[in-house]
């Protein structure tokens, strides 16, 4: 496939992997599960809240498509993401927030609940999730 120099090849990654996770028939975990877990770390990346563990994480599932999926579209799949990573770093890059994990959830929000029942809202009964953060 040709692009013009205008075209943002971030996007056309993220585009293949929705194709890729859309036609994935299920039949083998590492596509089934694979090709949802790479449209889903892209459209993180895309929203804002990427970080260097979901480019690892991009490589990583994309070699393991190419190595263990049953077919040749789960053995493809993977294949816009390395080469795009490879040779267009820059539209990824440009995208991450932080170099660091960035969780998906907020822990101590999710135990608010807890906290309430317990009637405990003491600073011990709160988790501190920032990084080398001490509690």
């Amino acid at each position: 496939m040709v692009f013009g120099k205008d075209r943002d090849v971030f996007n056309v990654a993220r585009n293949f992997a929705h194709f890729f996770a859309h036609e994935s028939c299920g039949f083998c975990t590492p596509c089934r599960t694979g090709t949802a877990l790479i449209r889903d770390a892209l459209d993180k990346i895309a929203d804002g809240r990427g970080s260097r563990y979901e480019i690892n994480e991009l490589v990583r599932l994309a070699d393991l498509l190419k190595r263990t999926s049953h077919c040749g579209l789960g053995q493809t799949a993977g294949n816009p993401i390395r080469d795009t990573w490879l040779k267009f770093r820059p539209a990824y890059e440009r995208r991450l927030i932080r170099g660091d994990f960035d969780p998906a959830v907020d822990l101590d929000a999710a135990l608010a609940r807890a906290r309430e029942i317990s009637g405990r809202d003491d600073a011990g009964a709160h988790i501190d999730t920032r990084i080398g953060a001490k509690a």
